[in-house]
């Protein structure tokens, strides 16, 4: 045999030998249950979006199979055209709209349609809700998405689920900081779009990878590769989420939350955060009466306004400065009554439930207790609180 046919003999040998490796690693990976699926691509509307048709087990913080629809929703296929007799409630949010801890199925929003047929609202109509929350939104990327997404599927009701802990941040680009993303900025009472991060170079090349390796995301070996080069690998065995699991004593806060919403803006650029953040609940009421339907502001509650403990709520008041935890929702209940949109405060009441039935309505087993967020029971209280105020006020 000549030296070139060897030479080529073992490069064949060599090239099937990884080919098997590759196939029993992933085999291996899948039977043993290791998931890890990236759920969002860059989107050059808001910066961020749920990859349609991606589907795993999200095990780090609760644990739910999560399924992305076609339509990139995190929530059942829906038909884009509203079916006859029909009630259709569009959900914006952010991670917990999202609600890739929990099952699809207890979620708030999956919830409440049959709480609400059961005080006859609408009607009689049958209720269907359809979710478009995103991690990481702000109510900027919430009013983008009903503007740009929501519409074609002519909901009845827009239900704006607002996240004290971070949405007035997440708003402010000057607090924010975070690049790649779609940021609004106000002058002289008006709502300016910075779209700026379409052009940067890197949110280009984010895009040109994501699109070249779609092909790829179901690899459970790229998921791991993807997920050693992040630097968590151990988090994921662990099942431990840095932000609960940095959590610790007797601070009801974690890291992501801002203890500055607690209070009246003490500084220029929170000051400025939360009149753009008022100016943009405004805008996307705006929005939704010009589209003759209903806008709902739901402002849900923090880890820390529902521990289920008086004692430590009082002490974390009184390091914090302020007599009460509930700065945000009378802030934005007070808005709510001069412009005439209903507002639903849920932390207080959901404060109530959780002192008089001794439960978390935060965290998971996996988790640290009381942090992070909704499970279960949150999610359940949640929408039957939300039913009940709207079924009193149909």
């Amino acid at each position: 045999m000549s030296t070139s046919s060897s030479w080529i003999k073992n490069i064949a040998l060599l090239g099937a030998s990884a080919a098997i490796a590759l196939v029993i690693g992933e085999s291996a990976l899948r039977l043993a249950g290791f998931s890890y699926p990236n759920f969002w691509q860059p989107d050059p509307l808001t910066g961020t979006a749920l990859r349609p048709g991606m589907e795993g087990w999200q095990r780090d913080e609760g644990r739910a199979y999560v399924k992305i629809s076609a339509q990139g929703l995190r929530d059942r296929e829906h038909r884009v055209a509203k079916p006859a007799a029909t009630y259709r409630i569009a959900v914006l949010g952010d991670s917990y709209a999202e609600a890739m801890q929990v099952d699809v199925e207890r979620t708030f929003w999956s919830l409440l349609p049959r709480r609400l047929e059961s005080c006859g609202f609408a009607g009689g109509r049958k209720i269907e809700t359809v979710n478009f929350g995103v991690s990481g939104y702000g109510t900027g990327h919430e009013l983008l998405t009903l503007r740009e997404r929501v519409w074609p599927y002519a909901p009845d009701m827009v239900l704006l689920a607002f996240f004290p802990g971070n949405d007035v941040r997440n708003n402010s680009k000057a607090l924010e900081g975070e690049k790649g993303r779609a940021y609004f900025s106000l002058k002289d009472g008006k709502l300016f779009l910075d779209t700026a991060f379409r052009d940067d170079p890197e949110f280009k090349e984010k895009q040109r990878v994501s699109t070249h390796r779609a092909a790829l995301q179901e690899s459970r070996l790229y998921q791991l590769l993807r997920r050693v080069r992040a630097g968590n690998i151990a988090q994921h065995f662990h099942n431990a989420p840095v932000a609960a699991a940095l959590a610790s004593g007797t601070k009801l806060t974690e890291p992501g939350l801002d203890e500055e919403v607690l209070h009246e803006p003490r500084q220029p650029k929170w000051q400025e955060a939360w009149d753009i953040t008022d100016r943009l609940v405004l805008a996307a009421d705006e929005e939704t009466r010009q589209h003759g339907a209903r806008f709902v502001l739901t402002v849900l509650s923090t880890p820390g306004t529902v521990y289920p403990n008086p004692q430590m709520r009082a002490r974390y008041a009184d390091s914090l400065g302020v007599k009460s935890l509930f700065y945000p929702e009378e802030r934005l209940q007070r808005l709510g009554g001069e412009h005439g949109f209903d507002v639903l405060a849920l932390a207080p009441a959901m404060q109530r439930a959780a002192d008089e039935r001794h439960v978390f309505l935060h965290g998971f087993e996996n988790t640290k207790p009381g942090f992070g967020h909704w499970n279960e029971a949150g999610h359940a209280l949640a929408a039957e609180l939300i039913a009940a105020a709207l079924c009193a006020k149909p």
